[in-house]
């Protein structure tokens, strides 16, 4: 799989996870009981990081080649500094 279509999928995948946040919020808003409430904000921080991650794997996908090449630039003869 190339590194542009593994990036839509991190996207893709991230997209879905905001749409689970969202529901959840909802929920949140409908529920009085405290554990309840607890763990689904807890649910919510965890899914918000999963989605961070998967915003920078994407990025870092679609960019793989522009380090690359930055990096070789500053090569001379093997010797990178």
């Amino acid at each position: 799989m190339e590194l542009q279509k593994m990036a839509r999928e991190y996207r893709h995948n991230a997209a879905v996870l905001e749409l689970r946040v969202i529901q959840l919020q909802r929920a949140l808003r409908r529920t009085e009981q405290l554990e309840l409430r607890r763990r689904i904000k807890r649910r919510i921080g965890l899914l918000r990081v999963m989605i961070g991650e998967s915003r920078r794997t994407a990025y870092d996908l679609e960019h793989y080649y522009d380090r690359k090449a930055r990096y070789e630039k500053h090569c001379v003869r093997g010797r990178c500094g």
